[in-house]
């Protein structure tokens, strides 16, 4: 029995539609992927921006970073010692973000940390203290 060519040109189209049905579907995942990519990090990024102050801050120890949202921050420190004499200093740097990781430019040097927000709003940066900053503005 053969097919006639009517048949065979149905059946080739059918072949063809359902090929580009499964590239677009393809492309139209991978896009979305991609962009919900870049939002989650642009959010992140995004949280970063204000004044973040760690979490054992008192009247005679308060430590805060600023972050700006031109990528420039300032860092101050600020101690009274058993004398009750204030040492205190303020120093600027640079900032970005890659994924979970953090680069501050300071005038002397240079830090990578990982970094993350947690669920209460707390900042945390590994590699540069145990303890959660908390956000402040």
């Amino acid at each position: 029995m053969q097919l006639s060519n009517k048949k065979i040109l149905t059946m080739k189209n059918n072949k063809i539609l359902k090929t580009v049905i499964v590239l677009f579907i393809g492309i139209s995942i991978l896009s979305c992927k991609n962009d919900d990519d870049n939002s989650i990090e642009n959010d992140t990024t995004s949280n970063l921006i204000g004044e973040w102050q760690r979490s054992d801050s008192d009247d005679q120890y308060d430590y805060k970073l600023i972050f700006n949202t031109d990528n420039t921050g300032i860092r101050t420190l600020l101690e009274t010692n058993a004398d009750g004499q204030v040492i205190s200093n303020a120093s600027t740097y640079t900032w970005s973000t890659s994924e979970t990781l953090l680069n501050f430019e300071f005038d002397d040097e240079s830090l990578t940390t990982p970094f993350s927000i947690n669920s209460n709003g707390q900042l945390l940066l590994s590699g540069l203290s145990n303890l959660l900053f908390n956000k402040l503005q």
